[in-house]
């Protein structure tokens, strides 16, 4: 079998279905690939809908489990999986038709540990795309991880990456469970420190769907919470793994330089979350800012750059990062806002 695909199944009735039609619309026989489902304690008709399509397709499987989370679920589905390329994706996203062939394809002639493609956003009840791409030129410039950091747009999200299976369990990596709700920036840093073989193609493959409430958009003040801590923690892991780097790597210096910008847009987040978290006590941020201090991301540094996009990042810095920077400004303004809130 030559690809697995992993989803985390959590209370997505609403998005389950297309996630799974743009998945058996695609150009690979069902026995050449699987789709693994791990119902990761639903309570809604999730899990019912995925029945429904087991039922009519051979490669889909289910896989219930009490709620553990998505870092869990996704564990489990590497211990299930069967095939010789793993994919990783959420419930509430999709892919473009017919791409899985191509993508096979070029991980298969080039011998990648790691295949990147292109994701767009889309919103909630966005369609699927009809799509044949036409690739007539399998080669493609392949690099170890390390240089793809330094030199290519490197993403931390998991769904960016078909990862080469064998690969993953030689290095022996896995997700945190019940850590982190940014799992994915550490799993697949460390996968790209310890990779030879690693290559992008610039074809639209994923669609990614804001969903509301998710983990980067839910306004509960527990959850909020929560995700700041999970931030600084994330910094942390960053730091450590910048320390086992190779310093004579010839992309060392451009590879840290991009898990500093990472770490940045990381701190940005933070506070940016510390405006909407009434909860976050500010005796339990000026800990958190000694320690991003301590670890040198503190105060931000503008000219690092990782702060906002294109369109944002100029406002931002001009706007946001002097009164972040400036904790007297950061403290009254918070004070001001939870005044009038």
């Amino acid at each position: 079998m030559k690809l697995s695909i992993v989803i985390p199944l959590y209370n997505k009735e609403q998005f389950i279905e297309r996630c799974l039609l743009s998945l058996i619309n695609q150009d690979v026989s069902l026995h050449e690939y699987e789709i693994i489902i791990i119902n990761d304690g639903s309570t809604d008709s999730s899990a019912s809908i995925v029945e429904i399509y087991k039922k009519k397709y051979s490669n889909i499987h289910l896989f219930n489990q009490k709620n553990l989370g998505p870092s869990a679920a996704r564990n489990k589905g590497i211990d299930v999986a069967k095939g010789e390329y793993i994919y990783f994706i959420d419930a509430d996203d999709y892919l473009a038709e017919n791409v899985l062939n191509i993508l096979l394809k070029l991980a298969e002639k080039n011998n990648l540990e790691i295949l990147g493609f292109n994701s767009i956003y889309r919103t909630d009840d966005a369609k699927i795309e009809s799509s044949t791409p036409v690739v007539n030129d399998f080669s493609l410039n392949v690099m170890d991880g390390i240089t793809f950091i330094g030199e290519c747009d490197y993403r931390n999200e998991v769904w960016w990456y078909l990862i080469k299976k064998d690969f993953l369990i030689d290095i022996g990596l896995r997700f945190v469970e019940r850590k982190f709700m940014v799992e994915d920036s550490i799993f697949t840093s460390n996968i790209f420190v310890k990779a030879n073989r690693v290559a992008k193609k610039n074809m639209d493959v994923h669609r990614f769907v804001r969903v509301e409430n998710s983990v980067t958009t839910s306004t509960d003040n527990t959850h909020l919470k929560k995700f700041i801590f999970d931030l600084v923690v994330a910094i942390e892991e960053l730091n450590l793994l910048m320390n086992t780097l190779d310093k004579s790597h010839t992309s060392y210096g451009k590879a840290v330089k991009s898990f500093k910008r990472k770490q940045q847009s990381y701190v940005f987040t933070i506070l940016i979350k510390a405006f909407k978290c009434n909860s976050l006590c500010f005796e339990d941020l000026k800990k958190i800012l000694s320690r991003l201090n301590k670890l040198g991301v503190y105060p931000i540094n503008k000219k690092l750059g990782g702060i906002g996009g294109d369109k944002t990042s100029r406002i931002y810095n001009m706007t946001a990062v002097p009164i972040f920077n400036n904790k007297a400004l950061l403290f009254s303004s918070l004070k001001f806002k939870r005044l009038i809130s």
